[in-house]
């Protein structure tokens, strides 16, 4: 099992002690399942974020808005690069 360790003012030491005393388990386990928690509340908001970016693709119904046409290798490769 991985270990970290963490640097912080006595106060917020304190205040996590008394929060893990009253939920009955260790400080290490507290901190934990704090940090579970928060990880697991951003994954579902990237979540969400990617179903709403689903929902909105092909909404635009605009002709003018398509994808640009693709370029010859050909015409890529008459390109000078000055590099001094």
């Amino acid at each position: 099992m991985a270990q970290i360790s963490l640097y912080i003012d006595d106060s917020l030491a304190e205040k996590l002690s008394i929060a893990a005393s009253m939920q009955n388990c260790s400080l290490s386990k507290y901190v934990a399942a704090l940090v579970t928690s928060r990880l697991s509340e951003e994954e579902e908001k990237e979540k969400r974020t990617l179903m709403a970016l689903r929902e909105l693709r092909g909404s635009i119904d605009d002709p003018t808005f398509s994808k640009p046409v693709d370029l010859l290798l050909v015409a890529d490769a008459n390109r000078r690069y000055d590099l001094l």
